[in-house]
């Protein structure tokens, strides 16, 4: 092992030392590359402190692993790099960065029986993919409440939720949504599987036997996860070899820092846990990055005989309820779809046809329609009385495993698994400092439950907001992480004894950028999904007013439902992608302290959306059946001038998505609105009535109410617009700026003449 300098201590004796602990993935064919742990999560730790001062401001000096065993060290000693950090007119700076690499660490199973065992421990496990449809952190405001001195009564909770802006502002709807959203796409993916099988079976044998391959390989990742889940003994040589690893650090420095991502991040507890918190010596934070604790940990609880029969109980439970309640939900076996499309057809004509030939026959003949819609409604609800005895059974059976498993959990597990998580305290009574970050999408990191000990979760990190990229981009070099990383690692290194090295302005400067990412993340992730909502409605709602269900709707139009995913997906995902390197660039500048230009990020803020919204939307719906209405006039009354029909369509289509974008956030230009509006008055405009009527030829044209009603929604939208107040982020920086002395002044100008253009 090479013997580090003394000279390389920092000026105030002190050593700090980094431990990265990688994921689940084959990274010992990568060690000594551009691509290994130490360069892909060590290096982008430092990267951003050389773009803001300099290259010549960090220094890397590298040392290779070396697998040889040796008396003091069985292990061998691992790859790591002495980090020095010199700021103008400040001493050096040094820190020591190690990593652990345990992917080949211990004894897989034999390549013929390795798919074997995973496909087993995947089918006993089955229950566990309702994980991916859990709550996550953004479902605090549900599952875990805090505590306030307000009573919430019932009379409290029914005016919030009749609010205009509840659909909006309630984080129970959102968690509501996102919940269905996720469990609807599970069972669609199922039964598109098993429809795929049942008409394509040599397809689907092909795809079996590759995946077959694939597990057989190295590249059966999910072997990992199952090592550390169900495999204790193997579990426990790879933590004596991280306990190695960790021994080694003790021996080169004076405070330690782990950061384990992923995989590494369950390991890494286990390691500070062991033997009552032995390996805390000298550490002094443990940062799990997207850490797969949460999931292993309830992996490892199903290997319990009791839990693993409530995980199994729970689904049964939900399919009985389900089958034995579908006359009530599935339009296909009620009268509630057919009453709506029956009420539909009885209005939507009255938005084209012109109040002036409207007669009292046609009223007449429309509340009819209307009062014969309710009673079939009234029919379908009364349906429940004539269900057969298994749709009762199953339902009494649901409700009996219900109550069997609260039960089971509530005397035999809950008690057993109170505070999974807390660490013991060290030798020297102190607390570890334990954090963990996480994307709100990525699909390991995010879950909710079981929660955490307090203060330990921290805010959400914007990435790119997908399941698994997020996940795989937290060390990337355009990271808002890596950058808050480099801040902790200035402030560890940061001696109290001379000049500051600027730590806790980076860590504003970073957090500041944070939140701006943050919040333009909800509002892009919004808008999109408000967008595939208008378009799911459009296509699905035909479908099942003919009685279809839901399942069955979205299985038959997979296709533009499909594509229109994939386009808004990629559009997103590529503005999301470029945004996010705008403001790290912007970042950068200013770590370097160089002038920033007008923030780039205008948000509506939420107590301005509401009346806008809420008016482009009725808008955009009146519209929509204004246009249906009007290609029925015209189909029907071929004597009728009836002009502009698409005119109509389109401007409902451009109303919705106005809609949308106002809810999320945006902030759209006047001139779109009145477009659509104009737009939605054409056909009024171009169409004329019946010819020899004794009415005005504005009286009689089709599409004038239809004209009138949006005209007054756009009006208001506009008003709306007009007052709405705009917040810009990020933030101006408060207290000491990171804006260079000689350019203050300029920017205290820029940032009058924005006031003045508010």
């Amino acid at each position: 092992m090479p013997v580090l300098e003394p000279s390389s201590r920092d000026v105030d004796g002190t050593r700090v030392g980094y431990l990265v602990i990688h994921g689940i993935g084959n990274q010992h064919r990568r060690i000594g590359s551009g691509r290994s742990v130490l360069h892909h999560m060590g290096r982008s730790m430092v990267d951003p402190i050389a773009k803001a001062h300099g290259a010549s401001s960090v220094t890397w000096t590298e040392t290779p692993e070396c697998r040889e065993s040796s008396g003091q060290w069985p292990l061998g000693t691992p790859a790591h790099a002495t980090v020095g950090i010199t700021v103008p007119d400040q001493p050096t700076r040094r820190v020591l960065i190690a990593e652990a690499v345990w992917a080949d660490r211990f004894r897989r199973p034999a390549w013929y029986l390795r798919w074997l065992l995973t496909l087993g421990y995947v089918l006993l496990s089955l229950p566990a993919v309702l994980l991916l449809v859990g709550p996550d952190r953004r479902d605090r405001s549900f599952w875990a409440p805090v505590e306030t001195s307000f009573k919430r009564t019932f009379l409290s909770s029914l005016r919030d939720g009749l609010r205009p802006d509840a659909f909006l502002t309630s984080p129970d709807f959102r968690h509501l949504a996102r919940m269905g959203w996720r469990f609807l796409t599970l069972l669609v993916l199922l039964a598109a599987f098993m429809a795929l099988f049942m008409k394509h079976p040599w397809w689907s044998i092909g795809g079996a036997a590759a995946l077959i391959f694939l597990l057989c390989t190295r590249l059966n990742l999910a072997d990992h996860v199952i090592t550390a889940a169900a495999r204790d003994h193997e579990r426990e040589r790879l933590l004596d070899f991280l306990e190695e690893r960790l021994r080694w650090m003790r021996e080169n420095c004076d405070k330690i820092v782990i950061i384990a991502h992923s995989q590494g991040g369950f390991l890494a507890h286990q390691l500070m846990a062991r033997h009552g918190g032995r390996n805390q010596s000298k550490a002094i934070r443990l940062v799990g990055v997207g850490s797969g604790l949460k999931p292993i940990w309830v992996l490892r609880q199903i290997k319990r005989p009791l839990v693993w029969a409530v995980a199994w109980m729970l689904p049964i439970a939900s399919l009985c309820m389900v089958w034995g309640t579908s006359p009530l939900i599935e339009p296909s076996n009620s009268e509630v779809a057919a009453a709506m499309l029956m009420q539909l057809k009885a209005i939507t004509p009255s938005l084209a046809l012109p109040l002036a030939v409207q007669s009292p026959e046609f009223v007449t003949a429309m509340l009819h329609g209307v009062a014969e819609s309710m009673e079939r409604t009234q029919f379908g609800l009364l349906l429940v009385g004539d269900m057969p005895w298994e749709r009762w059974t199953a339902v009494v059976v649901s409700a009996m495993l219900t109550i069997a498993c609260g039960l089971i959990v509530r005397f035999r597990i809950h008690p057993e698994t109170k505070a999974p998580f807390v660490l013991p305290p060290s030798s020297d009574s102190k607390q570890l400092e334990w954090e963990e970050y996480s994307s709100q999408h990525d699909m390991v990191g995010r879950m909710l439950l079981p929660p955490l000990p307090q203060n330990v979760e921290q805010e959400a990190t914007p990435v790119l907001g997908h399941p698994l990229g997020d996940h795989t981009n937290y060390f990337g070099n355009d990271g808002l992480l890596s950058r808050h990383l480099a801040a902790r690692l200035l402030t560890d290194v940061d001696s109290p004894t001379h000049a500051s090295l600027g730590a806790q302005r980076w860590a504003e400067a970073v957090a500041r950028y944070e939140r701006a990412l943050r919040k333009q993340h909800d509002r892009r992730r919004c808008f999109q999904a408000v967008l595939i909502l208008w378009v799911t409605s459009a296509v699905l709602i035909p479908r099942i007013a003919r009685g279809a269900t839901i399942v069955e709707a979205v299985i038959a139009s997979w296709q533009p439902l499909a594509l229109v995913t994939v386009v808004l997906s990629a559009i997103f995902t590529w503005r999301g992608r470029k945004s996010h390197r705008e403001l790290v660039a912007m970042l950068d500048n200013e770590l370097r302290g160089e002038l920033q230009p007008m923030s780039p990020i205008n948000i509506v803020a939420p107590e301005h959306r509401t009346t806008t919204t809420l008016a482009l939307a009725i808008g955009a719906v009146f519209c929509f059946f204004g246009a249906l209405g009007l290609s029925l006039l015209s189909d029907l009354q071929p004597a009728w001038n009836v002009q502009s029909i698409g005119a109509a369509m389109l401007a409902a289509f451009i109303l919705a998505a106005l809609a949308a974008a106002t809810g999320s956030g945006y902030r759209i230009r006047r001139r779109w609105v009145a477009g659509a509006g104009l737009l939605a008055c054409l056909p009024a405009l171009t169409s004329s009535g019946p010819l020899g009527s004794s009415a005005p030829a504005w009286a009689t044209a089709p599409g004038g109410l239809l004209a009138a009603v949006v005209s007054v929604a756009v009006a208001i939208a506009l008003i709306g617009l007009t007052r709405a107040r705009v917040v810009s982020l990020p933030e101006v920086a408060s207290g000491h700026s990171l804006v260079v002395p000689g350019q203050r002044e300029v920017a205290n100008n820029l940032a009058t003449l924005k006031a003045e253009r508010r």
